[in-house]
């Protein structure tokens, strides 16, 4: 009978499979390896529409007030994308760039269930960062780890 320990291969074969879901997740929490550029990837899930900056949204998360150029002063900025279909489980988050670095990641959120002609909304609170500075800014949406939209805005 062979009696070589067999916990050291198991335990490889354990980490292995861990680090491999870390690393294959996609979730928003962290997409620095990710392409800064916009893509189309073949993303199921989804069938977004356009994605636009607003001042405010209404009924539905639909935008209200759509601008690409805000004040410093703003309460609140939203970034809004028309969704023609969404299935459940689908996760959506965005990532809040200023000058091309990433200053905030919002919690991803997961579709409960499947939803038609609606809108998802991602916003920065500016009294939870303090003053904009003025300058170029970007919100890349990410659709279950993946960049699908980016929309760029001035603060003045």
């Amino acid at each position: 009978m062979d009696r070589r320990p067999r916990s050291l291969p198991l335990a490889m074969a354990l980490w292995a499979v861990v680090f491999a879901g870390a690393c294959l997740c996609g979730q928003c929490g962290s997409p620095v390896n990710r392409p800064a550029q916009e893509s189309t990837p073949l993303v199921g899930g989804a069938d977004l529409g356009e994605a636009v900056m607003a001042r405010a949204i209404g009924k539905g998360n639909r935008p209200v007030g759509i601008t690409d150029t805000f004040s410093g002063s703003e309460d609140v900025i939203y970034c809004v994308v028309e969704a023609r279909r969404i299935d459940a489980g689908t996760s959506f988050c965005a990532r809040w760039l200023y000058e091309d670095e990433p200053f905030e990641d919002t919690p991803a959120i997961v579709a409960d269930r499947n939803y038609t002609n609606t809108y998802v909304e991602f916003h920065i609170a500016v009294e939870n960062l303090g003053a904009l500075k003025s300058g170029q800014y970007a919100c890349e949406i990410y659709v279950n780890g993946n960049l699908v939209k980016t929309v760029e805005f001035t603060v003045r």
